[in-house]
């Protein structure tokens, strides 16, 4: 090889280590791929923004009291990529993206509705909580009543919000997801004096109404998983997920207040059943199963 082929060569190498390196750099970045970079060992898809999975751990974060000015950061990002409208002609929902050497891309799809706006909002309440960033919600407050007005306009009369606008299946873990996304929103209205606080208890105390009605097996004294028009989805304490795993939201989300034997009788189940699996599951059913244990423990402690 000739001196001017070893120099092009070694240009040609330098620019594509420059390029990796700026590929790297833009991901790194990127405000949802900056809190994956924090779980990146537990995670499989590096390349896919999956903004419930991604808001599980920015929940984490905050409940930690760590790495606040990233979640903000999160949270403006998920903020500026709602849909006005989505491919069902819903505002405020937001699609799974992909991310390519810096290039962010929306698949047009996602894996639920209600659940997606319920934990954000629950999101968005602890954060606000710990870190008293009340100009977030002035600046945001339009997006926020849309993505709070998913939840009831994804009920159905037992109470019970659809997964999916196009579906009729309605799960426990979504729907305790969307009552934790109105109480948010209700505490969120008192902070900042906006909103209809009144019209969304009235929200609450039918979803709540709902999973109790349609979702506990009193029977047995555990939830059912799912429900689709009469067809109910009995969970067992055989299967880790979703079945075992589900149990943990009405607990977190604090549909068991009131009822403190009901909610200790509950815990003692999961935990003797999905304790010694929880290391196996994904990252974030790892995150929820420590953040309601946490949850309790603080509890018992005051």
């Amino acid at each position: 090889m000739g001196r001017k082929q070893k120099k092009l060569l070694q240009l040609i190498l330098a620019s594509i280590v420059l390029f990796l390196g700026l590929q790297e750099t833009a991901a790194a970045s990127h405000p949802a791929r900056a809190i994956m970079e924090l779980y990146d060992s537990d995670l499989v898809d590096r390349n896919t923004i999956e903004p419930y999975i991604v808001s599980v751990l920015a929940l984490n974060e905050v409940e930690n009291n760590r790495n606040l000015k990233q979640v903000e950061k999160f949270i403006d990002w998920y903020f500026s990529r709602l849909n006005y409208p989505d491919r069902f002609g819903l505002t405020g929902t937001i699609y799974i993206r992909t991310l390519h050497g810096g290039l962010e891309q929306a698949t047009h799809k996602y894996d639920s509705v209600d659940g997606y706006a319920g934990l954000f909002l629950h999101l968005l309440q602890q954060y606000v909580n710990k870190t008293g960033d009340v100009a977030i919600l002035h600046n945001n407050w339009a997006k926020i009543e849309d993505i709070a007005y998913l939840l009831p306009l994804l009920q159905d009369k037992d109470g019970l919000t659809r997964a999916l606008p196009d579906s009729r299946i309605k799960y426990l873990m979504d729907n305790c997801e969307a009552y934790g996304g109105v109480t948010a929103y209700i505490a969120l209205c008192k902070i900042t004096g906006k909103g209809n606080a009144v019209y969304y208890n009235k929200v609450r105390d039918s979803m709540a109404q709902g999973i109790w009605a349609r979702l506990y097996d009193a029977e047995n004294k555990i939830f059912d998983w799912a429900v689709e028009e009469t067809y109910l989805s009995k969970s067992s304490w055989h299967n880790a997920y979703p079945d075992a795993f589900a149990q943990l939201f009405p607990i977190y989300y604090d549909l068991l207040t009131g009822r403190p034997v009901m909610k200790n009788h509950l815990w003692q189940q999961v935990n003797s059943n999905l304790a010694a699996r929880v290391s196996f599951l994904p990252i974030e059913q790892q995150v929820i199963y420590n953040l309601t244990k946490k949850k309790l423990e603080s509890a018992v402690a005051q």
